[in-house]
């Protein structure tokens, strides 16, 4: 570490100070692999995930994005009389200390979930010496929160014999209306 340790111990100060004011949980996810089933289409991720248990979250911005090219504009002119084809896109800035981090790295295809919504990271920056990361990340609505499911489970069931629909009939009376041997019986014969 150089430069002023001063200046160093203020900026670590004023990080624990806004984790314990403005601290949320919030999960950092990281794909590991991925693979696709070219016959299915079926696609994998493996992912990997860093829980801080304090990060410092700043207020969303909600901005309209609005695209118009030349192209279009002088294509139509009812789309230019109309402002162009416009979304909104919720941004919102994270702050991480460098020790709730520390042997993780951050890299612009990770992405944050905070409240179940998840945020793809846009841009990350180092603070000075190593005291934490400021990262900006952009809400993405109508996508799956977490890194994907957990566990993968594969069953296949054996049939063992075929059942005559007369045999499951009788089979599903007993059972559900606890008829006794003498009363199936009777059921069975026409």
């Amino acid at each position: 570490m150089s430069g002023n340790p001063t200046l160093n111990r203020l900026i670590r100060q004023t990080i624990y100070d806004l984790k314990h004011r403005f601290g949320a949980e919030v999960t950092v996810y990281k794909v590991v692999d991925s693979t696709t089933d070219y016959k299915t289409g079926v696609k994998s991720i493996n992912t990997t995930s860093q829980s801080v248990r304090k990060a410092i979250v700043l207020p969303s911005t909600l901005s309209r994005e609005i695209f118009q090219s030349v192209s279009y504009l002088s294509a139509s002119k009812s789309f230019a009389s109309l402002g162009g084809q416009g979304w909104d896109e919720t941004s919102r800035g994270f702050i991480f200390d460098g020790n709730d981090l520390r042997d993780y790295v951050v890299e612009l295809e990770d992405w944050i979930v905070y409240r179940g919504k998840r945020y793809d990271i846009q841009t990350v920056e180092a603070l000075e010496w190593d005291t934490g990361y400021l990262i900006v990340a952009k809400e993405v609505k109508g996508q799956v929160s977490g890194g994907g499911p957990e566990v993968d489970v594969e069953q296949t069931l054996p049939v063992a014999q075929a059942v005559s629909e007369t045999e499951d009939i009788s089979l599903s009376l007993s059972d559900d209306l606890g008829i006794g041997d003498d009363a199936q019986d009777d059921l069975e014969t026409p």
